[in-house]
């Protein structure tokens, strides 16, 4: 992929600004309209290049500084996109408040999951037909951490893994992990 300033190097500079171009302060409005936020304004052709958001320059009034700027106005499925991109990536703000819901998430669904543990103490002296059917009822219940990865993903709508489980769990719960299912 080309840096940003190539493309505009190697791009022709409009006198006026055509139809259908925003400048970077239009852009970064529409863009929080529909809830995609952007830390740093000041790397916005960046954030274009990065998005496939065609841009280009103005010519300058004057001799100083450098030529504003412009930006093609992205479509609703193109801001669609974007969103959807920033939403799985834990380095972008939205990505980061998902990350924060994901956690809070992980900790209510292990927090109301049962215990293995309890399950493995009722079939201590049972016949093997009775510890067949609770080893079966403890795997349809409790949870393991692909289990609650999946559920997250399925509840959030966003792509969520069991490192991601298995790290919160040992930083938030490490005393409650034996609650967690685990192969035999």
């Amino acid at each position: 992929m080309k840096k940003y300033y190539e493309i505009l190097n190697d791009s022709s500079q409009y006198e006026e600004m055509p139809p259908g171009y925003l400048t970077d302060v239009e852009l970064i409005q529409l863009l929080n309209k529909k809830n995609v936020k952007i830390e740093r304004t000041d790397n916005i052709c960046r954030f274009a290049n990065n998005n496939n958001i065609k841009m280009a320059r103005l010519l300058r009034d004057g001799s100083f500084g450098s030529p504003p700027t412009i930006f093609q106005k992205p479509s609703d499925s193109k801001i669609q996109e974007i969103l959807e991109k920033h939403k799985n990536n834990n380095n972008s703000l939205i990505g980061r408040e998902i990350l924060e819901k994901k956690k809070k998430k992980i900790l209510e669904i292990f927090d109301n999951s049962p215990s293995a543990k309890d399950y493995d103490k009722k079939m201590e002296g049972v016949s093997d037909e009775k510890k067949s059917e609770i080893r079966k009822i403890k795997w349809e219940k409790c949870m393991t951490r692909t289990l609650i990865a999946k559920k997250v993903s399925e509840l959030l709508g966003v792509n969520c893994n069991r490192k991601l489980v298995a790290s919160i769990l040992d930083k938030k719960r490490s005393s409650q992990l034996d609650k967690l299912l685990k192969k035999e």
